[in-house]
């Protein structure tokens, strides 16, 4: 991805330097998306200079420089590079996000993360993306992902602070290492919570993350809480018992098992929502949404489908394009209830989840796309379109799930100056469709080409992805 931010005037010095010989691609007769106001604009010409938009015309006004590299757009639809706002990713794992047209991800936190410089891991993954030494989507990057309860010590993105000044401590680590954002977890202390989310601001990072259920959705939002991810723990808030289940959790969480207040907001979770106070959720909502909280709903991840498909497996063609730790993970072995006492409850609480998320989206909270890959059934790249057909059925329209993906969730990495629409100075990160996806969803599937910095990225036989300029 392209450092360089474009203005109109550094591209009028561009072309008044005749001498200057740029690499030039232009998309003919092509339907263009506006993300703003979700319609496709039709028999555009898309010119590309040095990776970036140069202009987006009528196609009928001015014809291809002879210089230009062509794709012919006709009877297609174009849209903005997809971003993912919650993976969990590796090496193996970048070829498949660009395939399926994602060309931006926020990962949440990965296995392989040390901090030390040359130490490989994910700065090093980043880096190598940026320098175009491998070929990915562009990564914003987590490092840490910050608890207080102790991890099983392999898991090395997750780090616990038992006191705030071990949690200020751990947000400067997270700083000084390059980290994009501050994740928060599930089970931190409040007062461990307050410190993180005071040098966080100070440190001008982001925070995002798992609501922490002793802190709860309220008070993580008036402390800067950017995004909240998974739903989890938001029936509790609204609840008209919420004491009673804020005791429940503090007992779960000062267990020092952090299995059981994972089993406390998901396993439970229908007997907490039949405390559910609707005006309380709604009082809730314009918290949030005034606030500007981001909600990644996840639901992909929420929806196991072995609970209708009994013999269920992830595509084994892509997960053998997966390392073999990643491999294992996306393949699980485990009850398919999961935490919950049948697959009937499993299947209730996602359909509950659902509906929140929808009861959301009409309060004006923002709902913006993730998946968690890599979870179990949650692949890289492919789930992120079944994400987008989940928040279809939440009740978000295809062109408010199509903005969610790419406009929206650039806004929420603050790079939207640069990536999320097309649009003249913007990366020319773009994906190309055979059909049109504000009819059918599905259609974002349908893909014919994916550009990156204005290069078609080509998948070779072994799963291995390079750039090429597109075909004359």
């Amino acid at each position: 991805m392209s450092i360089f931010k474009f203005t109109a005037l550094a591209f009028a010095a561009i072309f008044s330097a005749p001498s200057i010989v740029e690499a030039q691609v232009r998309i003919t007769n092509v339907s263009v998306l506006n993300v703003e106001n979700g319609e496709f604009l039709p028999n555009r010409t898309v010119m590309i200079v040095d990776g970036v938009i140069a202009d987006v015309s009528m196609s009928d006004e001015e014809p291809p420089s002879a210089d230009a590299q062509v794709i012919d757009g006709t009877g297609k639809f174009l849209i903005p590079g997809l971003i993912d706002m919650h993976v969990h990713t590796d090496r193996s794992g970048l070829p498949l996000f660009l395939e399926y047209g994602v060309t931006t991800v926020r990962d949440m936190g990965t296995h392989f993360a040390p901090l030390e410089a040359g130490s490989g891991g994910q700065l090093q993954m980043r880096s190598d993306v940026a320098s175009g030494l491998v070929a990915g989507p562009e990564l914003f990057l987590s490092l840490r992902i910050l608890d207080g309860i102790e991890r099983n010590r392999w898991l090395m993105h997750f780090a616990h602070a038992d006191t705030p000044e071990e949690g200020a401590a751990l947000v400067d680590q997270v700083a000084d290492a390059g980290g994009d954002f501050i994740k928060i977890y599930t089970d931190l202390d409040p007062d461990v919570f307050n410190a993180i989310a005071t040098r966080a601001r100070a440190r001008n990072l982001p925070m995002v993350g798992h609501v922490p259920g002793r802190v709860g959705y309220a008070k993580a939002a008036e402390m800067g809480l950017t995004t909240a991810e998974h739903l989890r723990g938001f029936f509790i808030d609204a609840s008209n018992e919420e004491d009673r289940w804020r005791d429940i959790y503090e007992l779960a969480a000062l267990s020092g098992d952090a299995s059981q207040t994972y089993a406390l907001v998901n396993g439970r979770l229908l007997e907490i929502a039949e405390t559910y106070d609707y005006e309380k959720a709604a009082a809730l909502f314009s918290l949030l949404r005034d606030n500007r909280v981001g909600i990644v709903p996840t639901l992909v991840v929420l929806d196991d489908p072995r609970w209708q498909y009994p013999s269920a497996q992830p595509d084994p063609a892509l997960v053998a394009r997966l390392s073999e730790i990643y491999g294992n993970i996306v393949t699980p072995s485990d009850d398919p209830r999961g935490p919950f006492a049948s697959v009937a409850d499993g299947l209730a609480v996602h359909v509950r989840q659902r509906q929140l998320v929808g009861d959301m989206h009409r309060a004006g909270v923002a709902i913006l796309v993730g998946t968690d890959a890599s979870n179990p059934f949650v692949l890289p790249g492919i789930s992120l379109h079944e994400e987008l057909a989940q928040l279809v059925r939440a009740g978000l329209t295809n062109a408010e799930v199509l903005r969610a993906a790419t406009i929206t969730n650039a806004r929420y990495l603050d790079a939207d100056d640069r990536i999320g629409s097309i649009a003249v100075g913007k990366e020319a990160d773009l994906v190309l469709l055979r059909s049109n996806p504000l009819i059918d969803i599905a259609a974002t599937r349908d893909i014919d080409a994916v550009l990156v910095d204005g290069e078609i990225v080509q998948i070779n036989s072994d799963g291995a992805q390079d750039r090429q300029s597109a075909p004359q």
